[in-house]
């Protein structure tokens, strides 16, 4: 059964559909998943407080999440994608000046090889 679109989960967590800004975030993480033949399927969106938003759903079925956040110390982006099954992040990305650059420079083919092999 779907939610509710616009429905809040028990954590307070937007179900069924994203912001504006992180769904664009998507999209553009989607873009560099195509290029390994996959996609982000979204399903909730929790917001980690002004600085920063995470959103689970999967990978080829795979339990995922993936978290978009501002250092406030620095005004630096980053984002981070953990596999749920081990509770681990799959790879480390140093904060950058836009979500864009961190997306982009996110190494994508090694976290997804890394998420088949568990």
């Amino acid at each position: 059964m779907r939610p509710k679109v616009g429905a809040m989960g028990p954590y307070g967590e937007r179900m069924g559909n994203m912001t504006a800004g992180t769904a664009a975030l998507i999209q553009l993480v989607n873009v560099e998943l195509a290029n390994n033949g996959t996609e982000f399927v979204p399903a909730v969106e929790s917001n980690m407080g002004p600085l920063g938003t995470s959103v689970t759903g999967s990978i080829k079925g795979h339990p995922v999440r993936l978290d978009f956040g501002i250092n406030p110390a620095n005004d630096r982006r980053g984002v981070n994608l953990y596999d749920l099954r081990t509770r681990q992040g799959l790879a480390e990305r140093l904060a950058v000046s836009t979500f864009e650059e961190s997306i982009s420079g996110y190494p994508w083919a090694v976290t997804i090889a890394a998420l088949f092999l568990v």
